[in-house]
């Protein structure tokens, strides 16, 4: 599924025009620090659009766009949209664990659960999705930072033990 994060991604318009954003921190945020702590992740409040070079059922459509915006606590709820395409869900962090947490649903009835405990410029979401059809397999998303406003998402499954890429998204901030 597109961005769970961000898969993350993460994921919407429709969000920030219903919610009104922070203001961003005058002070920038260093790619070292991204993941770290209970605001790794907030610089991705806004409005991305994905690009994906192997669209399919798995890993949504060639075009998404993604929403992502900043809730009390600390946690960011994104929406995505695309072609016959549409997720939601959040990225949540919890301090006792330092872990990442991005519990989505897909309107095709798939759902998941990626988490995360890397920082930095590159890094690792994993868990379980159920697709549509109720089969479960164990997903992963690989992003890598290439600035703060953009980002590539390599996005596998897990069949016959052994992994297959499904998607390969660029998402620069729109």
């Amino acid at each position: 599924m597109q961005l769970r994060l961000a898969n993350a991604a993460v994921v919407a318009a429709a969000l920030c025009s219903m919610m009104a954003l922070p203001a961003q921190s005058a002070t920038p945020m260093s790619m070292g620090a991204i993941g770290v702590g209970p605001h790794g992740y907030d610089f991705l409040a806004g409005t991305w659009t994905c690009k994906n070079s192997m669209p399919s059922a798995m890993s949504g459509p060639a075009t998404t766009t993604v929403s992502i915006a900043r809730m009390p606590g600390g946690t960011l709820m994104f929406h995505a949209t695309g072609t016959n395409f549409a997720g939601m869900g959040y990225v949540a962090y919890s301090g006792k664990t330092k872990m990442w947490s991005n519990p989505a649903a897909y309107s095709d009835g798939g759902f998941g659960n990626e988490t995360s405990v890397g920082t930095g410029k590159k890094n690792v979401w994993t868990g379980p999705i159920t697709d549509g059809s109720g089969k479960t397999m164990q997903q992963r998303d690989t992003y890598a930072w290439m600035s703060m406003n953009s980002y590539t998402d390599l996005y596998q499954v897990e069949m016959g033990g052994s992994w297959k890429t499904e998607g390969n998204s660029i998402c620069t901030r729109s």
